[in-house]
């Protein structure tokens, strides 16, 4: 069995660091004018979502500059439009901020494991690792985040490959490991996490999630985790590494299918926390009614539970909204009208003709 400190602290500390960058290459040696003119040919193009970001560059990259004067208003323009793939460019500090308290997080659990792994009898080894961890995650996860855009979504989509495959990796070393060394279990979590860190930041650095698409998969895992793990007992399975293998595979098919289902719907973050809820209070509500009748068979009783989960889940679909949709291009594009215009803007230089276009509104 696992022992029972090692589980509390990985559940605890199971959480992870951000350890690549999905930001943008620099432009500082790019003329305004052309990042700009680059700027409106991505509008024409209709990759609104790359406009926005070039936008941004000329605004903090030439600040004061006519230029930048210029795509602040087509920025707020766009941005009043309320677009999908906009809210996902519009990057504050907020996914910086998840991403740095993950990293100290993870470091500290990661300076515990270490220390375990080089001396498993010393409580000492253990603090000094945590002493040492927790100061240089933070450090190094404000230095990495720096200069980076990163949107909820994405540090949300790489803090869950990191918890997520810390726990897959204990689950697997417990299961190849029928002694249930401590050192193996460790190790099995510390290459685990790594591994799912490194595969969401290189797919983050490729895709911007919402916090709503993050958050289903995150919800998927959890669910099926624990829906798997309720069904196995109710089913009567033989043996708790059946058990374990059983739980291992049903969330990584929730989380899978719910990343697939993510790119079929629109679910915000309050959706998706919704839904989560809802199975909850289903859950909560089936414990009730066994309190309440007290059945003599375990089967009767994890079944009840798996359904009060699975009926919550599936009345919070229905109720909140997350609703297919026929194009996920069609509410960035229904709204937009566009108009070429001329302008004409005076700075120290000099009078600046520009040619450009216009949002309608």
């Amino acid at each position: 069995m696992i022992r029972r400190n090692f589980s509390t602290v990985s559940i605890i500390i199971s959480i992870f660091w951000l350890c690549s960058q999905t930001g943008f290459a620099p432009a500082a040696e790019i003329p305004a004018e052309q990042l700009y003119e680059k700027a409106f040919r991505l509008i024409v193009e209709g990759d609104y979502a790359e406009a926005y970001d070039r936008l941004e560059e000329i605004i903090a990259l030439y600040p004061g500059t006519t230029y930048a004067r210029f795509a602040e208003t087509r920025r707020q323009r766009l941005k009043a439009l309320n677009l999908s793939s906009i809210r996902r460019r519009n990057i504050n500090q907020s996914g910086r901020m998840e991403s740095v308290v993950f990293g100290t997080l993870y470091s500290t659990w990661l300076g515990i494991g270490t220390a375990r792994l080089a001396d498993t009898d010393s409580g000492k080894s253990a603090a000094a690792g945590m002493m040492i961890g927790a100061p240089v995650g933070l450090l190094a996860s404000l230095a990495l985040t720096r200069n980076t855009r990163l949107s909820d979504g994405q540090a949300a989509l790489v803090n869950f490959g990191g918890y997520w495959g810390t726990w897959q990796g204990l689950g697997l070393a417990i299961l190849l490991d029928n002694n249930d060394d401590e050192k193996t279990m460790i190790g099995g979590a510390m290459a685990g996490g790594i591994l799912g860190i490194l595969t969401t930041s290189i797919l983050a650095g490729k895709i911007d999630p919402s916090l709503g698409d993050s958050s289903m998969v995150n919800y998927g895992g959890i669910w099926g985790t624990w829906l798997a793990f309720v069904g196995g007992v109710a089913a009567d399975v033989d043996g708790s590494d059946n058990l374990l293998g059983l739980a291992l595979l049903g969330g990584n098919l929730g989380a899978a299918t719910m990343a697939v289902l993510s790119s079929k719907l629109e679910p915000g973050f309050t959706q998706a926390s919704l839904v989560n809820l809802s199975g909850i209070v289903g859950t909560i509500v089936s414990g009730g009614l066994l309190l309440i009748a007290q059945p003599d068979s375990e089967r009767v009783t994890w079944g009840t539970i798996l359904a009060g989960g699975v009926l919550g889940l599936a009345g919070g679909y229905r109720l909140f909204g997350l609703n297919a949709i026929d194009s996920p291009q069609r509410s960035d594009h229904g709204e937009l009208g566009w108009a070429i215009g001329e302008q004409r803007y005076g700075n120290n230089s000099g009078e600046i003709q520009a040619s450009f276009l216009r949002i309608a509104f």
